[in-house]
C-alpha cells in the first residue's frame, strides 16, 4: 500500500510541475498576444527557475524510486520484467494482478467521463486564452490526474477487500 501511495503521488505532482511550468511560458505568450492586439502598451518579464527546478527534482524523485525498485528486484533471481515496470505492486500476487486490473479499468472509465466534462467545459470560456489562460492547463493536466486518484482510490479498496 505504501508503494501505491509514493508512485501515484510522484505521478501527480509530476502531472502538476509539468502544467506549472507550462504556464509559466505562456504567460509570456499572453502577454505578447495582449500588445499585439493593443490591449496592452508594454510588459517586463521575470524569468522564474523555480518551475523548471520543481519539474526536474520530481522527475529525480521519481527515477530514484524507480531504481531503488529496480535494485531490491534484481536481488531476486526468479523475478520476472513485469516486476521491474511499476513498483506499486507484486507481480507474483495474483491477486494484486488482478486487483490491478480492475483497477485500471476503472480509473480509465473515470477519465473518459472526467475527459468528456473537461473538454466541455472549454465552451463556457470562450476566451480562456486571453483573460484565464490557467484554465486550460490545468483542466488538462487534471485529466491524469484523475485517473490516478481513481486508480489509487479502486486498488485500495480492491486489496483491503
Amino acid at each position: 500500500m505504501k508503494n501505491i501511495c509514493i508512485s501515484v503521488t510522484l505521478r501527480i505532482v509530476l502531472f502538476i510541475a509539468l502544467a506549472i511550468m507550462v504556464f509559466d511560458f505562456l504567460q509570456v505568450e499572453q502577454k505578447f498576444i495582449q500588445m499585439d492586439r493593443g490591449y496592452i502598451e508594454g510588459f517586463t518579464v521575470q524569468v522564474n527557475t523555480w518551475p523548471g527546478a520543481l519539474m526536474i527534482a520530481v522527475l529525480i524523485l521519481f527515477i530514484i524510486a524507480n531504481l531503488i525498485h529496480f535494485l531490491r528486484m534484481r536481488k531476486n533471481n526468479n523475478t520476472d520484467i513485469r516486476d521491474f515496470i511499476t513498483f506499486e505492486y507484486d507481480s507474483t500476487d495474483e491477486r494484486a494482478v488482478a486487483n490491478t486490473r480492475k483497477a485500471i479499468s476503472y480509473a480509465f472509465s473515470g477519465i473518459l467521463i472526467y475527459s468528456f466534462f473537461m473538454i466541455g467545459s472549454f465552451m463556457f470560456i470562450p476566451n480562456y486564452f486571453l483573460d484565464y489562460i490557467w484554465y486550460p492547463i490545468f483542466a488538462v493536466a487534471s485529466i491524469p490526474i484523475s485517473g490516478l486518484i481513481i486508480y489509487a482510490i479502486s486498488f485500495t479498496v480492491l486489496q483491503r477487500a
